[in-house]
């Protein structure tokens, strides 16, 4: 990319926002070299290693602080030389750092498979680390037990320090010294343990003298006595010292034989490092991933300069929305000064090369850009004193140089081109580069004054006009771009609004050719009727995003509605089932009376407690809707086959109502008395079994499976297979499977559909996410079915 260009659209400003985002010197030395680039695969890969690296900041903190710059390390172990132990250390955590930092990204290998792949070249040097830490201490002092010998070597000087001590104060004590000592006090010189003696005893202390005080008062002699134990301290200091020396040694050979590995695990963590910095600046700046485009097209949706975005809330820096290189090679911007063209034209060449950088823009969804490879920028005052150029020799100069470089597709912006020099002449000048950079097939945005040049957008094909909004009345700008619509500059308009007189701004209106007013008027109305049409769209947009919500809420609600009447009728049917449990189980125990009477009289006491149970469910049947009680009969027929809910068996009739309308009924061997309202038609009930109709299918053949165990709950599986099934089938399967799971009390159930397209996964796990009966589900385990099933955990 053209130097000037970048500087121009001001690329370096945003590399050094990057590089304060890195964490190491290395990541900080790759952001502040990025450069755009003109390779597309590249460009995508470095676009799609930044939207991944936003995945893993929003999986939390990516542990990559704490890496040092080893590269300097290396080199001197590389070169024989020596580490000392804070370099030492630097390098253990650095290893560390790293180690960690690939496990870290390799476990995010699904968000983040490209950057997974880069933390690849991550090299694990446990065993380094491990060498490093037996010798350092996290103070960077060597261990104790670093070696076998400097274990014995510290050994023998605390043993021997021990000695000296005991040695002077043994003196200290001594009565002959006592008037000897300025005090009695142990204090070392010259790495020597030593006593205060008065300046006028020096000749008679038996001693070596190692100092004196300031004064000369005072001076510290070794005493005789502890000489040869000092001596032997300095021999084991040297020793320790040569032992310490042999250490870093062998640690500096250790590093230096992984030079290799460890300078690729650097590489590694400066590239994970700089696509971090990459996405904390996409989440500083609210940006997206363009989509890239080929042929040249560029359109950007609500993007904003991020210079803009440095300075200012977001929400003052008024988005722009700009095409190029689609419908049109060139767009022509006019309008007032400070009315953002210029910021429209650095806003477009400044995204585009941050998109080329790998960077992501900030911009709406949707926003694309194209790969140029070359990008040319003439913006701003660019006189020159010291080259003795005007405004207009040095943008000629660059637009020469434009023209001289430029090959399609090229992208040229070019600010107030042709302008500073005679009006007629920079028209017709402007006009002719225009002409020859669309001739050459390269996408340009300018911005000029010229009015001339608004007319070629309906001269020439390829060219549109632009113009950035300007309120008259507050003689402000809007800063929104308006495609399709040339600008006005407002010079009459704003210096009336000024205070300048009228008869002055009329006389200078005469001046202006008829056209130009027409063309003026024409260019006024055409703006407040887009303002006008704007404002109806916002309308429009507002009403449609209120009708929206009120959509949202209408489905939340019926959401709520229908999980209310799931969990009413699931109660329903528990309370029920419970009492058909309690009936059949009081059932059997009449049925037994019966078997087991003997006597006339307990016969009919067991007849008549079967009569009390017919007669409470047909009061129970009175109170349920008709269309789950069934219908009554209205009469009956000796002989008839009829349905007894109470008893959830059929029965034929022995004989007609009595005057108290009880009908005389044999069911099986047993003969009893029940009301006529008591009874259901047969054919309203399963032949096969005798179910009834006085509850829902499902739930009276559970109670019918219990018969034989009064009061035993239903078997019901662990599981439920709907593989194969629609949609509607299945979520109907798992309603009813999920009502008989929960009456049943299964605490856990597995719904098994398979792995597939995911489409019926993702419809059953929508339908749990409202279910009364669910508490909480996930998909299965790698040993329980994996994405194939769905673990769903019921309220106890």
């Amino acid at each position: 990319m053209d130097p000037r260009t970048l500087r121009v659209l001001e690329y370096p400003k945003v590399v050094d926002l990057l590089a304060a985002e890195t964490v190491t010197a290395m990541g900080r030395e790759r952001a502040l070299a990025l450069a755009p680039t003109a390779a597309l695969e590249e460009v995508r890969a470095r676009l799609a290693a930044t939207t991944e690296a936003v995945a893993l900041r929003t999986q939390g903190e990516v542990p990559i602080r704490g890496a040092r710059d080893l590269r300097p390390m290396l080199r001197r172990a590389l070169a024989g030389g020596t580490l000392d132990p804070p370099a030492l250390l630097d390098i253990a955590q650095t290893l560390q750092v790293a180690r960690r930092l690939k496990g870290h990204v390799e476990a995010q290998r699904s968000r983040a498979p490209r950057l997974a792949a880069v933390a690849g070249g991550i090299t694990p040097e446990e065993a380094l680390e491990a060498r490093i830490g037996a010798v350092l201490d996290e103070e960077g002092q060597v261990r104790d037990d670093a070696s076998p010998t400097l274990r014995r070597i510290r050994s023998e000087q605390r043993a021997t320090e021990r000695r000296i001590r005991e040695t002077v104060e043994g003196v200290l004590r001594h009565p002959a010294y006592g008037k000897m000592l300025q005090e009695a006090l142990i204090t070392i010189r010259s790495d020597r343990f030593v006593v205060p003696v008065r300046q006028e005893f020096k000749t008679q202390f038996p001693g070596i003298l190692h100092d004196q005080s300031s004064s000369g008062a005072t001076v510290f002699m070794e005493p005789m006595a502890a000489v040869a134990l000092g001596n032997r301290q300095r021999e084991l200091a040297a020793a320790e010292r040569d032992e310490i020396q042999r250490l870093l040694e062998a640690l500096s050979q250790a590093v230096a034989a992984e030079a290799e590995p460890i300078e690729g695990t650097l590489e590694a963590v400066a590239d994970l490092d700089l696509a971090l910095a990459k996405a904390a600046l996409s989440e500083r700046f609210g940006c997206v991933e363009p989509d890239l485009t080929s042929g040249g097209t560029v359109a950007l949706r609500a993007a904003r300069h991020p210079l803009l975005l440095l300075h200012q809330p977001a929400a003052r820096v008024v988005p722009v929305d700009v095409e190029l290189g689609g419908r049109f090679q060139t767009l022509v911007i006019t309008g007032p000064n400070t009315g953002g063209k210029t910021v429209t034209l650095k806003t477009i060449g400044l995204l585009t090369l941050m998109a080329q950088a790998g960077l992501h823009i900030p911009a709406a969804e949707g926003s694309a850009v194209a790969v140029f490879p070359q990008v040319f920028a003439d913006i701003g005052d660019e006189q020159s004193i010291e080259q003795n150029l005007s405004t207009f020799s040095s943008h000629m100069r660059a637009v020469v140089e434009i023209l001289a470089q430029a090959t399609p597709p090229a992208l040229v912006l070019l600010d107030e081109v042709a302008a500073g020099t005679d009006p007629t002449e920079g028209a017709a000048l402007a006009r002719a580069i225009i002409e020859t950079l669309l001739a050459r097939g390269a996408r340009t945005a300018v911005t000029t004054h010229y009015n001339d040049l608004k007319a070629l957008a309906y001269q020439l094909e390829g060219i549109e006009n632009a113009s950035v909004e300007f309120d008259p009345e507050t003689l402000q700008p809007t800063f929104r771009l308006l495609i399709g619509q040339p600008g006005q500059s407002n010079a009459l308009i704003i210096a009336r609004r000024l205070g300048l007189h009228g008869d002055v701004v009329d006389r200078a209106r005469s001046f202006l050719p008829a056209d130009r007013l027409r063309t003026d008027e024409l260019l006024r109305d055409l703006a407040g009727d887009r303002r006008i049409a704007a404002q109806e769209r916002e309308e429009a947009e507002r009403l449609r995003q209120e009708a929206r919500t009120l959509a949202e809420r209408y489905q939340v609600e019926m959401s709520r509605l229908q999980g209310e009447r799931r969990r009413l009728v699931a109660e329903a049917r528990r309370e029920a089932e419970e009492w058909l449990r309690r009936t059949r189980r009081d059932l059997e125990v009449v049925l037994e009376e019966v078997r087991a009477a003997r006597t006339e009289e307990a016969a009919q006491a067991a007849r008549r407690r079967l009569a009390e149970l017919a007669a409470e469910w047909a009061q129970r049947a009175e109170e349920e809707p008709a269309d789950v009680a069934g219908p009554p009969l209205d009469a009956v027929e000796v002989g008839q086959t009829v349905h007894i809910p109470a008893l959830g068996r059929a029965g034929r009739v022995a004989a007609l109502p009595d005057g108290r309308g009880e009908v005389e009924v044999e069911v099986g061997a047993v003969r009893a008395r029940l009301p006529l309202k008591a009874l259901r038609a047969a054919s309203a009930a399963d032949p096969r079994s005798g179910a009834g109709v006085g509850l829902e299918p499902r739930v009276v053949a559970s109670s019918r499976a219990a018969a034989p165990q009064a009061g035993a709950p239903r078997t019901v599986p662990m599981s439920l297979s709907v593989r194969g099934q629609t949609v509607d089938e299945a979520l109907s399967a798992v309603d009813h499977y999920l009502d008989d799971a929960a009456l049943a009390g299964l605490p856990q159930v597995t719904l098994i559909h398979g792995k597939g397209t995911g489409t019926l996964r993702r419809a059953i796990q929508a339908f749990l996410r409202g279910h009364p009966h669910v508490r909480a589900f996930r998909a299965g385990g790698p040993t329980e079915g994996g994405e194939g099933v769905t673990v769903v955990e019921l309220h106890g």
